[in-house]
């Protein structure tokens, strides 16, 4: 009876409080890509938009990590625009990396598609 539970309806306002929720593999994915976002567009700021972590730059959504139970997708809002072979889709906006594990990041590249992506919003 003097339990406190919490609403159902509530979403999470920050990242670290999203990731308590989300299972071990795809978080472990999840905090490797934040560090690489940040380290390739530190003027982005981080929210959660959809459940998912959103990175915005000058009020724009830039690139967002979408988790699943056995992988994490790095969507770029604007990836239509950008030449790279590694993106994936075919909506009007919207492509994405598959990641399954932690080799899948390449920083190098993934580096540059984030700064690429970003430079579309500024």
């Amino acid at each position: 009876m003097g339990l406190i539970m919490r609403n159902n309806t509530e979403r999470p306002t920050n990242v670290n409080e999203m990731l308590k929720g989300v299972d071990p593999r795809p978080r472990g994915l999840i905090k490797s890509l934040r560090a690489v976002i940040r380290m390739s567009i530190p003027e982005a700021v981080e929210q959660v938009k959809w459940g998912n972590p959103t990175y915005v730059v000058n009020g724009r959504n830039v690139v967002c990590i979408m988790h699943y139970k056995d992988h994490v997708n790095l969507g770029f809002f604007m990836g239509a625009k950008s030449k790279s072979k590694r993106l994936e889709g075919t909506g009007k906006g919207l492509r994405h990396v598959k990641l399954r594990r932690k080799a899948d990041i390449d920083e190098r590249e993934f580096g540059r598609l984030l700064k690429e992506a970003a430079a579309f919003v500024e």
